[in-house]
């Protein structure tokens, strides 16, 4: 039987566009963490409930402050059902020079190797947006290689406050930059709320300089009225944007996962975690295998010792007196839960969660 040839034309639209995202979680799908304040008396920049996005702060410790979520409100019949959602809780009327609040992503330089920057080959990139802004007129979003501390900054205009609209830009390909191929930080994508001039300066070039705005920017913080929405984030190497490269929520949650995961262990009452070896008659020791390997070693913190519990020899204790990870890789690590006393060395334990479904243990590998 002949083998014929199918042409790119008769392949599905989602066919070709496997993979063609540069950005992970455009769609905002995966969310492993809460609701998350950020801003001044907030903790400043963070990481937002919406996986890989980053309320990212600079000079802001006496202005706004935001909650930042995942919604439902989304542009009607696009195919989305989650947007990141910016809700002013604290305004700031009047930007600092040195202030600048922004919207994030983030994206590991070996992936952006394609992009060939520094060569006179340097790829231009096109990125996609649905937006809903609570003012109307002149808005930035911007690229910055931290390799390079070069930027480019574009200009979008809102025809109309609180609608969501779509936007594309395009940013050349930076003949004269640089993206080191490593685990590190290649390019952050900001989409700034507000930007003092000490992170203005303009438009349409790529320039020297870690800048996020030019100075038509809004202040999108500057009443506690104002949400920010925004979804179908899409960056893609070209010049003419196309339909979003929908991808399967799995796909997403692993690719996020190698920046962070989180375990709740929110299954039954006293639900098992892992066998532990007693080591002392205080402390245990048990391996734990992160689901997806990280992008680095990570920084693994846990909800509080009393909020974990040991079994053993028919006993379970109330609460742990600690609980900590040790030996660190990027694909698992050693946990040493420990009680007060009364452990027998080389029998074997159980960690558990307790009872109030309030543990959970946090790996991040974040850029």
């Amino acid at each position: 039987m002949a083998i014929s040839t199918i042409g790119a034309s008769a392949l599905g639209n989602d066919v070709l566009q496997l993979g063609k995202n540069l950005l992970i979680n455009g769609a905002l799908t995966v969310a492993q963490r809460g609701s998350v304040n950020a801003g001044a008396g907030a903790g400043g920049s963070a990481y937002t409930q919406c996986d890989r996005w980053y309320y990212h702060e600079r000079g802001g410790t006496e202005g706004a402050a935001v909650t930042l979520t995942q919604d439902t409100d989304v542009p009607s019949g696009q195919g989305f059902s989650y947007s990141l959602k910016c809700d002013v809780t604290t305004a700031e009327a009047a930007v600092a020079a040195g202030e600048m609040q922004g919207l994030q992503t983030r994206i590991e330089a070996q992936n952006l190797q394609h992009l060939i920057y520094g060569n006179a080959n340097a790829k231009t990139v096109v990125l996609s947006f649905w937006f809903k802004s609570p003012k109307s007129g002149t808005h930035c979003v911007g690229l910055y290689q931290p390799d390079g501390t070069r930027s480019y900054i574009r200009e979008f205009t809102v025809a109309s406050a609180d609608t969501w609209e779509q936007h594309d830009v395009t940013f050349l390909g930076d003949t004269s930059g640089t993206i080191n191929n490593d685990a590190g930080e290649g390019l952050r994508l900001t989409f700034a709320l507000t930007g003092g001039s000490t992170y203005q300066a303009a438009a349409d070039a790529w320039a020297a300089g870690e800048d996020y705005a030019t100075s038509n920017q809004q202040n999108l913080l500057d009443s506690t009225a104002n949400n920010v929405y925004i979804t179908g984030v899409q960056l893609e190497v070209g010049s003419v944007a196309t339909d979003f490269a929908h991808q399967s929520y799995a796909e997403d949650l692993a690719a996020c996962q190698r920046y962070y995961e989180q375990h709740d262990f929110d299954g039954a009452s006293q639900q098992n975690i892992s066998l532990a070896k007693v080591q002392t008659a205080s402390s245990t020791t048990t391996g734990f295998k992160y689901l997806t390997q990280k992008r680095a070693a990570p920084t693994i913190t846990f909800s509080a010792a009393s909020t974990f519990l040991l079994e053993y020899n028919g006993t379970t204790t109330s609460g742990l007196a600690s609980i900590y990870a040790d030996h660190i890789t990027d694909q698992q690590c050693r946990v040493v839960p420990s009680v007060s006393s009364g452990l027998t060395v080389d029998e074997v334990a159980m960690w558990c969660r307790d009872a109030t479904d309030t543990a959970f243990m946090k790996i991040s590998a974040e850029l």
